[in-house]
């Protein structure tokens, strides 16, 4: 309910609408069963969902939701670390109903993939592409630093 004021508010003041989801580039690398869901409810949001998850994604991708848990064994599996460490925000997909539900929305640090958090503490004070991805790494990193000490 409250998107779908949000939205409303914002058609009638500016002529704009956006989505839950505007801006998002999302990789998915979850059940087949449960892809198409996650699809149409993200795309319905606004965000733009890359077919696939091959490395050459990383780049423009701004979340890639993944559980290795209910894939096959043959099932395809993304380079986690490799996306993390090029900027993208690694998530568990139980972010996308609680970010729409929450508000305000929970921090992405609770649902990071645990083979990103290593790359993340890693990688932290290296610079490793557009500042916009600095900063989201730096976000995200951040808290972990926080735990440790």
């Amino acid at each position: 309910m409250r998107w779908r004021k949000k939205i409303h508010k914002g058609k009638q003041e500016t002529g704009v609408v956006e989505g839950a989801f505007s801006g998002w580039k999302v990789i998915l690398n979850v059940d087949q069963t449960k892809e198409a869901g996650f699809r149409r409810l993200l795309q319905s949001g606004g965000a733009k969902v890359f077919s696939g998850h091959s490395a050459s994604l990383f780049k423009e991708a701004t979340h890639l939701f993944a559980d290795f848990s209910k894939l096959k064994p043959d099932d395809s599996r993304v380079d986690v670390a490799e996306a993390a460490a090029q900027g993208v925000n690694c998530l568990k997909p139980e972010y996308i109903a609680d970010y729409l539900i929450q508000d305000p929305p929970p921090p992405m640090e609770s649902y990071s993939l645990p083979e990103a958090e290593s790359c993340l503490q890693n990688n932290s004070d290296v610079g490793i592409g557009s500042s916009q991805k600095r900063k989201a790494l730096g976000e995200m990193s951040r808290v972990k630093r926080s735990r440790i000490h």
